[in-house]
């Protein structure tokens, strides 16, 4: 049977189909160039992140983690400090800003030789002149670690003598050294986390990055979800 004697009904359904079916390969294909630009765009930032993250750093710490992780630092160095600060024989409220203070400058040393680290390592940094301070940072937190140790066994010894139990320098010498070595432990680590966290940079690298693979995952299911479209439309005109 020819088509002009089709029912008028089956001609307007399969125009109407035809224009649905066109639109929805319309759409398809602007969906695909869509995802093969998000996919070009992702693919350029992944690489441009591994042109600026340096190859001694290939596990970085996000910016987040690293301020979390000097906060909880600070609050320990802080606590260790405070054993110390309670011999001075001050107010509870003189104690806590002395112990503050001094667990502040405890991390803040450790993060400033970090830095320095991660600045004498960086090719890039070198190759613009930029001047590493690493030694003068070092030696600060060195001097840091002497004072403190001082300090602890001089109070260790007033201790001693206050409580009458003697005037010997082997227990104050241990308890300031256990100190110390906890102070410095816990600065090394600042100091780690400080020269292996990710740059300005990175982050906003990395934030974009997310975005687009967010939106890449999106079109992914649009796409899935507009391939049935046209198959679904021809069963119901076949109908």
């Amino acid at each position: 049977m020819s088509a002009s004697n089709e029912h008028p009904e089956v001609v307007k359904l399969n125009r109407i189909a035809s224009r649905h079916i066109g639109r929805v390969a319309a759409a398809r294909r602007g969906l695909a160039v869509r995802r093969g630009e998000q996919a070009k765009l992702a693919a350029a930032l992944e690489e441009a992140l591994d042109q600026i993250v340096p190859p001694h750093q290939r596990y970085r710490i996000r910016r987040w983690l690293e301020v979390a992780a000097l906060l909880a630092l600070t609050v320990a160095e802080v606590v260790v400090a405070e054993t110390v600060v309670q011999a001075l024989g001050l107010s509870a409220s003189s104690t806590v800003l002395v112990a503050v203070v001094v667990g502040v400058t405890a991390t803040g040393l450790a993060w400033l030789a970090g830095h320095e680290w991660a600045l004498a390592h960086d090719p890039q940094a070198m190759a613009a002149g930029r001047r590493s301070w690493l030694s003068i940072a070092a030696a600060t937190a060195g001097a840091f670690l002497v004072a403190n140790l001082a300090v602890r066994v001089y109070y260790g010894v007033l201790a001693e003598q206050a409580s009458r139990l003697g005037t010997g320098l082997v227990a104050p010498l241990l308890a300031g050294f256990l100190l110390t070595a906890v102070t410095a432990a816990l600065m090394v680590v600042a100091a780690f986390i400080t020269a292996h966290a990710e740059t300005a940079k990175e982050a906003e690298l990395r934030k974009r990055l997310r975005q687009v693979r967010r939106q890449l995952a999106v079109l992914n299911g649009r796409a899935d979800g507009a391939e049935t479209g046209p198959a679904k439309h021809l069963a119901v005109v076949d109908e």
